[in-house]
């Protein structure tokens, strides 16, 4: 081989690498979702992720702002009531028919204890962030072409809340909190998401038996059952708060998700219905500031 040729051999062989590298790059830049021989979700969020936080209010000790990042290329909204000096913060995943008109009094109850408050608009709930109604076999399908189904970047939304608190607010202590449906995506991300220091969920549970699906929709289904993962957040604290007389998920059920889970655990029963109320807010409120107090 002439020394010319091995020149332009070397050139081709550079030009290829640093397509390959591009190509690396391009896919760095995308959420990625894999599901384990073990069935659970592992998530790795793109890095550079665009964020804006618009100051909405000053009421006393709560400065009340909404925040829009992006996510998976759809911007994500959430709403954040944050005191003068937050010893910690909560990421709150609401249920279906939860808007944050509804919360208002939240926001400024949790600052008043010393805790920023983070609501997050889920996709799907029909409020500020795009999406669909959740359709389980809309999303098996998706799984099944290798993507990334919408319960999965509901979840990657979960995550980035809890990067938006710690940045924006320097906050190493947050705990993820759902009510309802959004206490199954909480439960998922508190798992996976060891920067999360507890999980609390309220009037949910897991999806029951699964022994009746086929294999691959099992497999599906199984990647989003919070009973699947609730015994993995230890030794990080759980609570469950369920309601004896809750008319949509049965208090059993939520016995059921509290027992798959490690030490330290609790359950807390509470008088009310289903989802969160002031009851449960005083109860939360009243174990974080015991541990995390100023």
């Amino acid at each position: 081989m002439t020394r010319r040729w091995a020149t332009v051999l070397v050139v081709l062989v550079l030009a290829a690498l640093l397509a390959a590298g591009a190509g690396c790059t391009e896919r760095a830049s995308e959420d990625r979702c894999r599901v384990g021989d073990d069935d659970r979700l592992s998530i790795a969020l793109a890095e550079g992720v665009d964020r804006h936080l618009e100051v909405l209010e000053r009421t006393g000790n709560c400065t009340l702002s909404r925040a829009v990042f992006s996510s998976g290329g759809v911007p994500v909204t959430a709403y954040i009531g944050v005191p003068l000096n937050p010893a910690m913060g909560v990421v709150y995943i609401p249920g279906a028919n939860e808007p944050v008109t509804g919360h208002r009094d939240r926001f400024r109850r949790y600052a008043d204890a010393g805790i920023a408050f983070l609501y997050l608009d889920v996709r799907g709930n029909g409020f500020e962030t795009p999406g669909t109604r959740t359709d389980l076999a809309a999303e098996y399908r998706e799984f099944g072409r290798g993507g990334c189904p919408q319960s999965y970047r509901i979840i990657a939304d979960v995550l980035r809340a809890r990067l938006l608190l710690a940045e924006e607010y320097g906050l190493s202590t947050i705990w993820v909190v759902g009510s309802s449906n959004g206490g199954r995506y909480a439960a998922v991300a508190a798992a996976i998401d060891p920067g999360f220091a507890g999980y609390a969920g309220i009037s949910t549970s897991g999806f029951g038996d699964l022994g009746g699906l086929d294999p691959g929709p099992r497999r599906f289904v199984a990647s989003l059952d919070p009973s699947m993962y609730i015994g993995a957040i230890s030794p990080r604290p759980v609570l469950v708060y369920h309601a004896a007389s809750d008319p949509v998920i049965p208090v059993e059920d939520g016995r059921a998700l509290y027992e798959g889970a490690g030490e330290p655990r609790t359950f807390v029963p509470f008088s009310g219905g289903h989802g969160i109320d002031p009851g449960v807010d005083a109860d939360l409120i009243g174990r974080l500031t015991q541990v995390y107090g100023r």
